[in-house]
């Protein structure tokens, strides 16, 4: 069994699902979780997933919906939510946890004002680019959407092989705005046509603590290498952000690989300025929308204990590694065979030459032995005489002796090499075959993302009523706070009265005179915009006069 949090909290006794029905009683848990799984049974997770990015698109349109000559940045990013299980799951690496672990993969696009507009569920395995590109269509592809002209996502979406299809998109050109790794560029002499570092940012001080170091008129150049055979680099503007010295981090190093931030992009037409601060908003735009907004709404628990037998993705990629250098290996064996023959036969020629041009030197050296022994020469002359014709012959034959020697080396270090081979094939087949027992022992399990997937479109509209409701109803004050701010109103008891032409709602109140206040002009706006119930009945709100005896 997998064991996940579970969906719901099973201790629920609220009425307002009760209510929200006409129904006189709370729904349980169980009760909530037999829904849903109708709802997926039903196959509502793919229509709804699509009326609630079309639903957010049309809701923050009339705030951001671009002239014709602005430009649109939305943000790309994941939220990984952790899975427990007995099981072997996709795994990938959580960020908070600095581990690798089970997981699921949301897929989230958030407008430039921190609005969610669309999520969708992946493996915990899935690759960035590849959700990005996923995304891209199905939400082009929805009836109210945006074109995604100007994506920005962080630096796991480094892709040059993404970056030119984007470049080179049938519908016209996609921007992006990235930031690279520190280990993709060697200092700043990496970048081309780099102008000198200018003020960028001060502290309260006014002191200088970043600089910045391309403009608009002379933009730094990176040339991204592409690792594809025969693929030219692509050309993309730098923009490089130093720290200075004095804002540096006691005990860090003084250089500018660590007091470098790097960020690129195709867009040529802003200001260096305008693409930093456009990349730096994703922390404050997206991520803090995702964590003051998702996850207090349950956007971090699991839902769906569903799960299917699946190939290991993990051992996949090791057996297809393995079967690839097998495949090489099988082709230089062969080829190391011929090349150890080839060096024998050379080896063998040489030293058969070596051997013939030496017993020819030794038979004239003994026909001249003798002729001086018959002429009567003493023969401490002739052993001289012959010592020393035997060192001229040794020098003569040295490079005849090298080349043998050099065959022989040849020939040893190709028996090597084929004995190598051999002994890496046999440890390569029997790495494969426990790779291939251990996914037949270790099977992985994908788990069924339809109950969670429809959950987090459920999530995506109460996010963003939320969002509306807070720039529209709660006052000026509340313009930049959090969920958990609003939770007290949100979550704040009361009883309804419902008359035949409507229905008026009595919130409990606050003790505090203040937050008396605000509830109050809160109530006020919400009878101002005349809100209704799904029959028609017009909704008024009320405050009741002595909070706290409901």
């Amino acid at each position: 069994m997998v064991h996940l949090r579970p969906a719901l909290d099973n201790t629920y006794s609220g009425t307002v699902l009760g209510l929200l029905t006409g129904r006189g009683r709370p729904y349980s848990a169980d009760e909530m979780d037999h829904f849903i799984l109708s709802c997926v049974r039903a196959k509502w997770t793919e229509p709804l997933t699509a009326d609630a990015a079309s639903w957010a698109t049309q809701l923050w349109g009339t705030e951001d919906e671009p002239s014709t000559n602005e430009a649109t940045y939305l943000y790309w990013d994941w939220h990984v939510k952790a899975v427990y299980s007995d099981y072997h799951v996709p795994r990938t690496k959580h960020g908070t946890m600095l581990r690798i672990m089970g997981a699921r993969k949301q897929l989230m696009l958030h407008d430039s004002a921190g609005h969610l507009l669309f999520m969708d569920t992946y493996r915990g395995d899935t690759h960035l680019i590849d959700g990005m590109i996923d995304g891209t269509a199905y939400y082009e592809g929805l009836e109210r959407s945006r074109r995604l002209t100007h994506q920005i996502f962080d630096r796991e979406g480094l892709s040059v092989a993404h970056f030119k299809d984007l470049l080179d998109d049938e519908g016209g050109k996609r921007l992006f705005t990235t930031c690279l790794r520190s280990n993709q560029y060697e200092g700043l002499e990496s970048f081309e046509a780099l102008t000198p570092f200018e003020p960028f940012s001060r502290d309260e001080d006014g002191k200088v603590t970043e600089e910045i170091a391309c403009n608009r008129r002379l933009p730094a150049i990176y040339e991204m290498k592409d690792r594809r055979v025969n693929e030219e680099c692509l050309p993309l503007r730098a923009v490089l952000v130093r720290k200075t010295e004095d804002s540096t981090v006691d005990g860090e190093e003084d250089d500018d690989e660590i007091r470098l931030q790097v960020i690129v992009t195709a867009d040529r037409g802003a200001t260096a300025a305008e693409v930093v601060e456009r990349y730096r908003a994703r922390q404050s735009k997206q991520e803090n929308a995702i964590r003051d907004w998702w996850l207090p709404l349950g956007g971090d628990v699991n839902v769906g204990y569903a799960k299917e037998k699946v190939e290991n993705s993990e051992l996949a990629k090791v057996k297809a590694e393995l079967e690839g250098r097998l495949e090489r290996l099988e082709q230089y064996i062969p080829a190391c065979e011929e090349h150890l023959e080839r060096a024998r036969r050379r080896h063998q020629k040489r030293r058969e030459q070596y051997q013939v041009e030496l017993e020819e030197a030794e038979r004239s050296l003994e026909k001249e032995i003798r002729q001086r022994d018959t002429r009567g020469e003493p023969a401490l002359d002739i052993h001289r005489w012959a010592e020393a014709e035997r060192e001229r012959i040794e020098e003569k034959l040295k490079p005849v002796r090298a080349r043998v020697e050099v065959a022989a080396e040849k020939v040893e270090k190709e028996q090597e090499k084929r004995e190598k081979y051999h002994q890496e094939r046999e440890e390569k087949e029997q790495a494969l075959a426990e790779v291939s027992q251990t996914m037949e022992d270790h099977p992985m399990y994908e788990l069924d993302d339809h109950k969670d997937q429809l959950m987090s479109a459920l999530r995506i509209f109460l996010v963003n009523i939320l969002q509306w409701l807070r720039g529209e109803v709660f006052p000026e004050a509340y313009e930049s706070v959090t969920y958990k701010t609003l939770a007290p109103f949100l979550q704040m008891g009361g009883f309804v009265i419902e008359h035949p032409d409507c229905i008026e709602v009595f919130l409990d109140g606050f003790w505090q005179s203040a937050k008396q206040r605000e509830l109050e002009e809160i109530v006020a706006r919400c009878n101002a915009l005349k809100f209704t119930a799904p029959d028609g009945r017009r909704l008024w709100f009320r405050v009741c006069p002595e909070p706290g005896h409901i």
